[in-house]
């Protein structure tokens, strides 16, 4: 099995991990990848003059957040028979996330929610929304 665990080191995500822990069963044979994305504003261009934003997972700063996120993550996903690879990518979370597990022909994505309200997310948009919506493969959220 490929399993893909989204993270961005919060409880909600955190949760989802401890969750698929709990209830999933992997083995030597499975495949997990921890993707933490460094979000960028949807209009990149917009915003580039006036900051200095990453253009990619090797940048310093998007370096030192996930090696953080990845520790948390480590420390709830504790010590599985796996092969665990940890990624990092830069952009939208959704969009990479959906991207990645085409990639990978992933057969099962895991995510956590932050519960917000219809109205906030309307405003700020739902990454695990958008994930179940154009994945290819299931997406389980845990709220």
């Amino acid at each position: 099995m490929k399993c893909i665990l989204t993270t961005d080191g919060s409880e909600a995500s955190l949760k989802a991990v401890t969750w698929a822990v709990q209830h999933l069963q992997f083995d030597a044979e499975t495949v997990l990848f921890l993707i933490y994305v460094f979000p960028l504003p949807r209009d990149v261009e917009t915003y580039s003059h006036l900051l200095s934003l990453p253009k990619d997972a090797s940048d310093e700063r998007v370096v030192q957040i996930s090696q953080s996120v990845m520790e948390r993550t480590r420390k709830v996903l504790g010590d599985l028979d796996a092969q665990v690879h940890e990624v990092t990518l830069v952009g939208n979370p959704a969009q990479n996330i959906v991207e990645f597990a085409i990639a990978q022909t992933a057969d099962l994505v895991v995510t956590g929610t932050h519960g917000h309200s219809p109205g906030v997310e309307l405003c700020l948009g739902s990454v695990s929304n958008a994930v179940a919506h154009r994945a290819l493969c299931p997406v389980l959220i845990v709220r």
